[in-house]
């Protein structure tokens, strides 16, 4: 089968440009529309400032990871667990499933940073699980019960007294100093010239 000859292909380029065997109409705008006028995008210029405040707070953050122990293993084990909640919760639209799920991913994010932060990480990781319950149910479950932002208030309003008593510490400040600036950075990242 393999005796095509040049006659075999210029019938297959012929058909390949008509449709069907047939010759192929170009569909054109009506009259009276013209091409729209290309709308031209000025880029914005970022922020050196701004991302500048982000690169100085992430290489902080970097070289203090690097010069103390961060436990990723609990941390690890607590978010393998909470997926497990939150795949199930996700899945077959459970709400019931999610809040345990949040509040162990919130855990686990908390507890990998303890050290770092002298606990304070722990307070706020929870607190950012029920705040992950409120959206979520707020979201996906049209359950717009405000119930988990109590609980996630008092353990920010708790983790702040923490920090606030444990200022003193050097290792406590030295984590808050680049997050810190990349909070600027990202404020003034937004901010228009």
């Amino acid at each position: 089968m393999s005796n095509y000859t040049e006659q075999d292909t210029e019938r297959a380029r012929a058909a390949e440009r008509s449709s069907a065997g047939m010759e192929t109409r170009h569909l054109g705008l009506p009259a009276g529309y013209g091409a729209a006028p290309a709308q031209t995008i000025v880029p914005q210029r970022p922020n050196s400032l701004g991302l500048g405040l982000i690169g100085l707070g992430a290489l902080l953050i970097l070289a203090q990871l690097f010069t103390t122990s961060l436990n990723i293993v609990p941390g690890m084990i607590l978010l393998t667990i909470a997926s497990v909640f939150l795949f199930f919760g996700l899945w077959r639209r459970v709400y019931g499933l999610i809040i345990p799920g949040s509040i162990v991913a919130g855990l686990s994010l908390g507890v990998t940073f303890a050290e770092v932060t002298n606990g304070v990480s722990v307070l706020w990781g929870l607190a950012l699980g029920f705040l992950a319950i409120y959206a979520l149910g707020t979201a996906l479950f049209r359950n717009s019960h405000f119930w988990p932002l109590i609980p996630g208030a008092i353990l920010f309003g708790v983790g702040l007294i923490v920090l606030i008593a444990t200022l003193g510490s050097l290792s406590v400040g030295l984590i808050w100093v680049p997050l810190l600036l990349i909070g600027a950075g990202l404020f003034l990242g937004f901010v228009k010239q």
